[in-house]
């Protein structure tokens, strides 16, 4: 894949070369930036997303965006529909089959935008934005398909482990210089739990603590083209796949008991109210980070502890959601024209000053980051980063897989070896019903090659 894996995010390009005097000036092609909105008409546009569910806040975010953009071109009405995240990827693919529905839509990176435009329900990038805004967001090359780019991310989504210094002190742990390997990490849970502290804690109820957690352990043993081909012919009982499993039954001993029976919601809230010493990170994480930093509460980012020996090991896993095009829009250039003013100056400010999210564009300054745990994320992300693993393999092997062998582990007493025959078994019924799907990866590991 090696695109990201060999460069940063954030330093792909310079501020000087994509500069915003630019965008405004190129009348090239006439997309995103470059689209002059104030002549098309009365025209109104509407969007599908996920608000707050996603990240909290960020909904008060769009609407004054949305504000913004309606004063600058009141022949232009932009519609916000928020949609249920459990139902979505549903409510997305009837809307494909019907060829109706929105004129952008937010979606996760990789499989879940990838699934859209293999029905043919998509434009790609290149056709709704300027050169100017794809070269500001690096990180559309996590869903290149085709020649092309599927998806137009807007945040900078890292998932480090998030701890809190001072219970680390309690234990009698540096908490400036936290763990970096796993034999240190498991020796500092150990100390933790010794104290009477709980070293790590998981919501597991909802299934999607498992997706993420399980993608901070397979990002140190996968990459792309791996997991693509994983997805095409690999075995999920082989000794590689279960290494990372094995990782996860070390953990076992050190998170709660309820893991089960409590929300991913639930875990960070856990966490921000000082009732467990680390967490890994779940979107919201950095409103949370925001809001017990503002509470005068002490706490620090740390990679997942590394037990790989290919490299990988000190890489941070970054996911890549955005907004999309959809192909039955009536009004293409013009949905690529508001994604694009998303990305300017005054909205990308806001993003990080009013939420508390990093954005993900090299014409954001990271010197405006406020917080320790900013500065520290926005340094990590000038390189060592990898694409979010639960990306790129099946929805099914995410659902059926991740969620329920988290679950069978941490909450059970499910073995290694009955976990990988759980995925097996998964991608098996899988590839038996998605000859077409299982060429898409094949065309889609081409890209990473």
């Amino acid at each position: 894949m090696t695109r990201l894996l060999r460069t940063s995010i954030l330093g792909m390009a310079s501020a000087a070369a994509i500069a915003w005097a630019t965008a405004g000036s190129a009348l090239a092609d006439g997309l995103g930036s470059d689209f002059d909105a104030a002549k098309a008409g009365n025209q109104t546009l509407t969007l599908w997303w996920l608000g707050n569910q996603e990240v909290p806040g960020i909904e008060a975010w769009l609407e004054e965006s949305v504000a913004e953009y309606q004063k600058l071109y009141p022949n232009i009405t932009v519609n916000t529909v928020l949609q249920a995240v459990d139902t979505y990827n549903t409510t997305q693919k009837t809307a494909c089959k019907a060829g109706s529905g929105p004129d952008i839509w937010y979606n996760w990176g990789g499989t879940w935008s990838l699934e859209m435009a293999w029905m043919d329900c998509l434009v790609p990038n290149e056709e709704v934005l300027s050169a100017a805004d794809l070269a500001g967001v690096p990180s559309i090359e996590g869903t290149r398909w085709g020649g092309k780019t599927w998806i137009h991310p807007f945040e900078l989504r890292m998932f480090p482990v998030v701890y809190n210094k001072e219970l680390f002190r309690q234990a009698g742990l540096d908490p400036e210089h936290p763990p970096v390997t796993w034999a240190e990490f498991l020796a500092a849970a150990e100390k933790l739990k010794a104290a009477g502290i709980q070293p790590l804690v998981l919501g597991l109820k909802d299934g999607f603590g498992g997706e993420i957690t399980g993608v901070g352990l397979q990002s140190q043993v996968y990459t792309v083209p791996e997991l693509l081909e994983m997805v095409v012919d690999g075995d999920f009982n082989s000794a590689k796949w279960k290494s990372w499993i094995e990782k996860l039954t070390e953990l076992k001993p050190y998170y709660n008991a309820d893991t089960n029976s409590i929300l991913l919601a639930d875990g960070l809230a856990q966490f921000e109210d000082g009732q467990a010493a680390m967490v890994f990170a779940s979107p919201g994480y950095l409103q949370m980070i925001k809001s017990m930093f503002e509470a005068g509460k002490d706490v620090g980012v740390m990679k997942v502890p590394s037990f790989s020996d290919n490299g990988l090991g000190d890489h941070l896993t970054v996911d890549t959601p955005g907004f999309q095009v959809t192909k039955f829009s009536a009004n293409k250039e013009l949905a690529g024209h508001f994604m694009a003013f998303l990305h300017t100056p005054d909205r990308l400010n806001a993003l990080y000053d009013e939420i508390g999210t990093l954005p993900i564009d090299v014409r954001w300054d990271p010197a405006n980051a406020k917080r320790p745990t900013d500065k520290q994320l926005a340094e990590w992300s000038h390189d060592k980063l990898t694409y979010y693993s639960a990306n790129y393999y099946p929805i099914d092997l995410d659902v059926n897989g991740n969620f329920v062998i988290f679950q069978g582990i941490l909450g059970g007493d499910m073995t290694v070896d009955q976990a990988a025959q759980t995925y097996q078994d998964v991608i098996a019924k899988w590839r038996s019903v998605h000859a077409a799907d299982i060429a898409n990866y094949q065309s889609w590991r081409q890209d990473y090659r």
